[in-house]
């Protein structure tokens, strides 16, 4: 096997893709509000990291699109609109739905067979209210499902909108959940099948409906017990925008 001289930097970078995770998940999730200040020093010290990594992660998420750098006060989470979320799942919708339709004319037996125990392992959790379990099995059938597509640059252009869907979406989206129950029928139903058609718009109307559910969180704040996340509460983090929405 060929063998590549690994960068330097290599912890740091991983340091700062956590910041970035911690970052997109808190705005998200309405624990960082449009307009909050975030400062490198302080995300650095909720983390345990240093502040080099720190800024590297704020700079990544301006980049997103999830903050903003404005002059004079640094980083600022910039607004999100449930809008903008719809569009990154009209988008993953395009993607999968593709994705879902090469599959069908690809999976082997066996892979179906998996993905017919991983749906059996989905809604076991789902009626147990084991939302890890759920997390777990529901990655594998679509990494399964995309997987099998054999569409490596749909792949990667999928991966960059899956910012928007953070881990805490599966517990604090009302819906989210249950739709993993509901919508995954179909799309095996036309699996088993080998029909592309059926199996394409499926998996479409599968991802429009878990980006109906998170605009919708965004749109009323999520969860009203949500807990501020630290950095957006720092001396002197001034809150922009209206009071009863978050981003």
């Amino acid at each position: 096997m060929p063998t590549t001289n690994r960068p330097r930097g290599g912890g740091r970078n991983r340091l700062s893709d956590m910041a970035a995770r911690y970052v997109r998940e808190a705005i998200i999730a309405g624990r960082l509000r449009e307009g909050e200040h975030l400062r490198p020093e302080q995300l650095a010290d909720e983390l345990g990291i240093s502040v080099t990594p720190a800024r590297e992660a704020l700079l990544a998420v301006e980049g997103e699109g999830f903050v903003e750098m404005v002059p004079r006060r640094g980083f600022v989470v910039a607004p999100l609109e449930p809008a903008d979320v719809m569009d990154v799942f009209i988008s993953q919708a395009l993607i999968c739905g593709e994705l879902a339709a090469r599959a069908a004319l690809r999976l082997d037996q066996a892979q179906l067979a998996e993905l017919e125990l991983l749906q059996e392992e989905i809604v076991a959790a789902v009626a147990a209210g084991d939302t890890d379990t759920v997390r777990s099995a529901n990655h594998r059938f679509h990494r399964t499902i995309n997987v099998a597509a054999g569409a490596r640059k749909m792949l990667w252009l999928l991966t960059i909108t899956l910012r928007y869907t953070p881990a805490s979406t599966y517990s604090e989206t009302a819906g989210w959940l249950s739709a993993a129950c509901t919508d995954h029928g179909p799309v095996l139903e036309a699996l088993r099948r080998r029909d592309a058609d059926a199996a394409r718009s499926s998996m479409a109307d599968h991802m429009r409906h878990l980006g109906e559910l998170l605009a919708e969180h965004v749109a009323t704040g999520g969860p009203a017990s949500a807990a501020r996340t630290p950095i957006g509460n720092a001396p002197g983090a001034e809150t922009g925008g209206r009071p009863d929405r978050t981003s």
